[in-house]
């Protein structure tokens, strides 16, 4: 074998050097899902703040309001008082009407949850009154109650009660049979049972109930305000609208979207110093 032919063998053998090396590492945007979770909504937010303000530029500003408008009449109502004093009260009405109707609802939901009879007997009207557009049952309330604070209240707790009622009783009827009976071997009162059973395994579902009860107590304090005494945000936003003050107007309804966002702010904080080991997905609600 001449040296020629040696020499092409060695370059055909294998390497047995070792692996092969690794190709070389490519830089990449740390885009995890943690970083979408952040930047995303801002993102969104942004674009849609940036979108609003090109188009609103190009509108009658009574027909939309750029954001800048906007926020230069939060500062205006801000100085001047009128959104500060509009803010708490409207805060008082839903506080009020709201507290009442969680309440009332939890004491009934749980009562028609333990009571076969009760529910049979109130399920009718709680059905009625939650398909009803209560809405329409403003003028009726005013005869009732009179022009003021109390009437919309009145209108605050009609409109939220119903959810509250349903949602506890579903519950509050969803116990586990296991958890019942072994309070049956250990001579549980009703009210032990209520307490320490059937109450924990419906907290899901009160606070289930007490959020979407929020939304619509909402909606009776505007409609109450716009509709009845001209105060507070609806009294706001009843009177720019009717003034053609469309920059004013927004930041009277974004106020009375905070007002709700602060409300189930503070549902989300009691429900974890309350019922800490609940959790609000497995609650099927019902609206």
């Amino acid at each position: 074998m001449s040296l020629t032919e040696d020499t092409s063998l060695a370059s055909s053998a294998p390497d047995r050097a070792g692996p092969p090396a690794a190709p070389p590492r490519k830089f990449r945007i740390p885009w995890n899902a943690k970083v979408r979770r952040r930047v995303l909504p801002v993102a969104s937010v942004v674009v849609f703040l940036g979108v609003w303000q090109i188009f609103g530029a190009q509108v009658n500003p009574i027909l939309l309001a750029t954001p800048s408008a906007v926020a230069a009449s939060f500062v205006d109502i801000i100085a001047n008082g009128e959104l500060g004093a509009a803010f708490l009260r409207a805060m008082e009405v839903l506080a009020v009407g709201f507290g009442l109707s969680a309440v009332v609802g939890i004491a009934v939901g749980v009562w028609m949850g333990r009571r076969e009879t009760v529910s049979r007997v109130l399920n009718p009207y709680v059905s009625f009154f939650q398909a009803t557009p209560l809405i329409a049952l403003t003028p009726l309330v005013v005869i009732w109650t009179g022009i003021g604070f109390t009437s919309e209240v009145t209108i605050t707790f009609l409109l939220a009660v119903w959810s509250i009622i349903i949602n506890t009783a579903e519950g509050t009827r969803n116990t586990p049979a296991i958890l019942l009976d072994m309070a049956k071997v250990y001579r549980a009162g009703e009210w032990s049972v209520v307490r320490h059973v059937a109450m924990p395994n419906a907290v899901p579902y009160i606070f289930a109930g007490l959020r979407i009860a929020l939304a619509k107590a909402l909606i009776g304090v505007i409609i109450g305000e716009m509709d009845i005494s001209l105060k507070g945000l609806g009294g706001l936003i009843q009177n720019y609208g009717d003034s053609f003050q469309t920059a004013p107007l927004l930041a009277s309804i974004i106020s009375s979207s905070i007002v709700g966002v602060i409300g189930t702010i503070i549902l989300e904080v009691l429900r974890r110093k309350l019922a800490p080991w609940s959790s609000s997905a497995s609650a099927h609600t019902r609206v």
